[in-house]
Parts: C-alpha cells; structure tokens; sequence
C-alpha cells in the first residue's frame, strides 16, 4: 500500500543468498529476500509459455479459446487434461507482475498497464458526482483476467440465484448441480474447516482462511452481534463471517497460475499473450465459427478451430467482439457498417453490483501501529504478516432489508485505512475515481483519525444497462452505461437507503463506541444544502458517489430461443450459431448475491464437462 515498495519486477535478478552480503546488515539481508522473491513470484514456471513465434497465419487447431481469465483458465484446463485435442489461447494482456502477486497490494493495482482503463458513460442518475461523472471500471487484461486484480475473496453467492436460472429455462444450472462444479475447482485448505463437506478438497484452486490480530476485527464482529446478526463460521444466507480467499502461501491464486500452470507443458496447450482478437471468423452460409482474426506484435493472422471457438473474454469483452463478427442487435450493427449475421440481444441485460462508500473516523484506541519494514521482511522472508492478507477485507456480511431469513438484498465489506496514510488514500481516489473536492476532505480527516470504509453492496439490482460498440475498431474500448437505479419503481435506491442505515447503526454500537466511532460529512459538493444523514442526503450521496464492486455480467444472458433476450442456451452455446460459445460471467441471466470469481470458474467448470460431452 505504500509507494516506497518495489511495485514492478526488478531488473536482471538473480536468485542470490545471503551470505553473499556482509553479517549484520539487516537492510541488504532484506534486498536479498527481494531478489529471492523476485525468482519465485516471477517463476516463469507458474504459467504456459508463450507460443506467438510458433503461431503461423492459418493454423488449425481443435479449440480456440479467446481470454485466459477466470473461466477461461478452467475450461482450458478440462480440455488440455482430457488429452485429446490441440487448444490455443488467446489472451489480450500478459504476465502477471509481482505487484498482482502480493495480497495487500490490490487496491494498488487498478492504474496499472495490466488493466482494461475502461469508464461509464455519464448518467444524470448515477456516478454524478464522480470525476467526468463516470465511474470507473477497471478489468483485468493480463492471464487471469479479474482474479489477478481482485480482493480474492472466494463467494459462491445465494443458493436461490441459481436455482432461478434454472426456472428461467435454463436446465443444469440449478444449484444442486452447479455445486458440483464449484466443489470440483476447490481445494480447501482451512484445517479448521476441514470437517465441512460443503466445500469441495481434491480440487485445484486453494482457499485459504485467516483471523486478523486487531482490535477492530473483533469490534466489527461484537458489532453485528449486537444488532442481532449471527457470526458464522463460512459463507451463509445471512449473517456475518470472515470469506475464504484464493491466497495460498501469502501470495494471490489466480486462475491461470493455478488452471493454466498446471497444465503448462503440455504439447497440446499453445498460449498467445498481448493477443488482440479482431473478430470471430464466421461462416455466414454455414452459420458457424470457424476461427478467429487476433493481432499481436506487427502482424495481423487467422487462426482456424475444427471444433469450437470459446469466447471467455469477459462481459464487457466478449459482447464487443461478438458485435464487432457480426452476432448482436441488427440495427446498432448497421450504424456501424458491420454485417448481421445474427440478430440477438448481445450486450443487453448489464448488471453490476452497486456499491456506496460509507465512511467513519476512528480514534486510536488499540490499534497497532505498523512499522513498513518489519511486514516487508516478514513478507518477503516468510510470505507472513500484513502483506500476505488483505486486512479487514476478508470479513463479508449478508443482510436482508425485507427480512428474509435465506435471501440477502444488500452486502457490507470493509476497507480500514490507518491514519496518515495517505499513499493509500490515494489509491483508493484512483481506484473509485473520486473528485479533488471529496478527496482532499478526506485527507484532511485522515490526518487525525483512522478511516473505516463501510462497502454497502446492493446484491440484487433491478436496474439494468448495456454494453455498446463505439466504433468498428476492435481497438476502440466500447460504451458502458451502467444503467445504476434506473429501475421504475426505485426500490434500487430504497434498498441501498436501509443498507446505509444499518451501517450507520453499526458505527453506534457499543463495540464502536470504544473507537469513539463517528460517521463522516465528506463533503459532497452536489448535496450541499442538504441536512446532513436525512433520507434526501443519502439518495444524493448514492446517486453522486455511488460505485462498482467490479462485478459486471449478465451482457451475453443465457435462456431458451424463447426468450428474445437471451444469447446462448443452456449449454452456452450461440443461438444460431454453431461451433461458438460464451464462458464467463456474461452468460448469467441474474446476477449472483455475492463477488462473481468464484462463480464465473463455476460457470467455466460446467462449461467444461459439456463441450467434453458434445464432442466425445
């Protein structure tokens, strides 16, 4: 979190000991651990290599996958260990960095060059008082995708989501059988947790659990047991618990570290990475994908899939390249001069977790001081301490403002700043796009007090937007609206409204109390008149500084040909199309109450058993 860290890898290392230095010098002992992680969090070995010097204009292989991400990692996975078939993978980034690497970093990482720098269109209803009046909605363009970039909070989401994709005609995908899937990804690793059979151990993904040492873990927990809310032991309908993370030995467990990397030597597997897909090649006679058209370095190719073309690009991404091949809404791809193929509702059905920054002070009482050099050596010496974790964020909550007893409407996440710690304060300004005005408020708070950051998440939007090509230009980023409580009836900005209420209420507890808690005026400039903490006040503050959870999906909506809405069917597969289907979080027709990762290698685990079936 601090900009004094090495955030980049560092060049010409070597793998050194220390006796190499001379005996008591604690800080050349501390250089060496950083030359021996740069060897070990850059081990080339983690991932496939890349192939783009073998791949030739023309080459036919069996599957193409395009975008080495959540879901894309894990199909791959499936169809290079089956060891029948030759895939390629397209990815549009490239390695992860060591920054991505290191747990706490990850708020540090949405301005880097391994992000889609992607913004929302302004909206008088939404992210009004942000910079430009856009929110910002960073996306992972690197392998891995989002898993490389996110909080690795592990959450499978509420039970009656899937079962509802099931109703919807979507036969498969009723949680019973997606839980399956989730089960067969997971390797928990929580000894304490091993007497659970609800999560799944032989798997290849690492979850991992952890207890913070700090006074105000435990005040946040006595807190919601105070307002009534259980505290449990793992991921619930309702209530409070500490989230199981995809960290593994104090270092992130993305998809394509774990997916790919397990698979990187074998034959059948080639990887292109800062692999631009143009297009999907498609055969309009035929009606059906036959490749795609993908720029790297100064060329321009065609590559060839005798099965299938699997487009994981992500639910901005893939809606873009889908429209840019011809297969979206007939009109849009008129005005942009491209050939319909076919008619389908591509880039409809955008759904995002909203979320409001609630913010509180915190005095000092009990809260340890952090010495930088001492959580960088046990870090890099021992992957231990603070850097290996990502602090308060790991506690979830789930509240239901209608009171249901398994159906939660809003999420709380948290996010503590200590004071003076302005390096911080100033990744969160970039990551959430906030104006000078509110920001310099905020550190002038900062200078006296902690800061407890409050994510009140709204599980389950009503309001929809979509994703739009700019241009015919695959390189031109596309338009996001992000369609934020436009909902007819406004029970979006209801719900958000008592989800604040309960923060509020937390801060006065008497847990809080100890901290001599208090909730803060920031300072909105377009709520200024208004009295402060009144309904009107916190439907402003929603509607000004109201944000993303990074969760987007829903743009490429599975369901029956009946529904004029959907895109693919219940086996992900194109309607209409043949050879081609969507794997990633784009495919579901709801969104899950909860952080998507988990699900969207869920969705590309089951994607996996059923292009195994179609084409055994």
């Amino acid at each position: 979190m601090t900009e004094n860290i090495m955030l980049s890898p560092l060049p010409s290392a070597s793998c050194l000991n220390y006796m190499d230095f001379p005996s008591g010098s604690l800080f050349l002992l501390l250089i060496n651990h950083l030359f021996a992680s740069q060897c070990y969090l850059k081990n080339p070995y983690l991932y496939p290599p890349d192939s783009a010097s073998e791949i030739q204009d023309g080459d036919h292989f069996d599957f193409i996958v395009i975008g080495a991400g959540s879901a894309g990692s894990v199909v791959t996975n499936m169809l290079v260990k089956s060891g029948k078939w030759r895939v390629l993978v397209l990815e549009a980034g490239t390695y992860p960095s060591i920054t991505t690497e290191i747990p706490l970093l990850f708020i540090d990482l949405a301005t880097t060059n391994q992000i889609w720098h992607y913004l929302t269109e302004p909206s008088k209803f939404s992210c009004t008082g942000l910079k430009d009046g856009s929110c910002y909605w960073p996306r992972g363009k690197l392998l891995g995708g989002c898993s490389s970039i996110n909080a690795m909070l592990y959450i499978r989401g509420n039970k009656n989501n899937y079962n509802s994709w099931a109703k919807a005609g979507n036969e498969g995908w009723d949680y019973d059988d997606v839980l399956k899937c989730f089960k067969e990804n997971e390797k928990l690793s929580t000894e304490d947790l091993q007497h659970l059979d609800t999560y799944g151990k032989d798997g290849l993904l690492p979850l991992t659990k952890y207890k913070l040492n700090e006074t105000i873990r435990d005040i946040l927990l006595e807190s919601v047991k105070e307002l009534g809310y259980p505290v449990l032991e793992s991921e619930g309908p309702i209530g409070f618990f500490e989230s199981l993370q995809t960290i593994v030995n104090g270092t992130r467990a993305n998809a394509a570290k774990i997916f790919l990397g397990s698979v990187s030597r074998s034959f059948k597997l080639s990887l292109v990475t800062n692999a631009h897909v143009e297009k999907i090649l498609l055969d309009k006679i035929k009606m059906k994908a036959e490749g795609a058209k993908v720029r790297f370095g100064d060329r321009s190719i065609k590559v060839y899939a005798d099965k299938e073309v699997i487009l994981s690009a992500g639910a901005l991404n893939s809606p873009q390249i889908l429209m840019l091949s011809g297969v979206g809404p007939k009109q849009h791809l008129q005005d942009h001069g491209i050939e319909v193929i076919k008619n389908l509702k591509v880039g409809h059905n955008l759904q995002d977790h909203l979320i409001y920054w609630f913010y509180s002070s915190l005095s000092d009482e009990g809260i340890k001081n952090t010495i930088v050099e001492d959580e960088l050596y046990k870090y890099f010496a021992h992957r231990t301490g603070e850097f290996s974790k990502v602090g308060i964020t790991n506690i979830n909550g789930f509240i239901s403002t209608k009171n249901s007893s398994n159906n939660a409407d809003i999420q709380f996440t948290y996010i503590f700043i200590k004071k003076n710690d302005f390096n911080s304060l100033k990744s969160f300004k970039e990551l959430v796009n906030i104006d000078t005005t509110v920001f310099e408020n905020l550190k002038r708070f900062n200078i006296q007090h902690h800061l407890l950051l409050t994510v009140v998440t709204l599980l389950q939007p009503k309001s929809r937007g979509n994703v739009l090509l700019r241009s015919s230009d695959p390189f031109d980023s596309p338009i996001l609206r992000t369609g934020y409580l436009t909902d007819n009836d406004g029970e979006d900005i209801e719900t958000m409204l008592k989800g604040i209420r309960f923060a509020e209420k937390q801060i006065k507890t008497k847990a809080f109390k100890r901290l001599n808690a208090e909730v803060l005026d920031i300072g909105i400039p377009n709520c200024k008149g208004m009295e402060f903490a009144s309904d009107e006040y916190w439907k402003c503050a929603v509607r000004n500084l109201g944000s993303t959870l990074y969760h987007p999906v829903g743009t490429c909506k599975m369901g029956p040909a009946s529904d004029p809405t959907s895109v693919v069917d219940s086996r992900l597969k194109v309607h209409g199309i043949k050879n081609l289907r969507v794997v990633d979080a784009g495919v579901m027709p709801v969104i899950t109450s909860g952080n998507t990762n988990g699900p969207s290698m869920m969705i590309g685990r089951k994607a996996g058993h059923m292009i195994l079936e179609d084409n055994n």
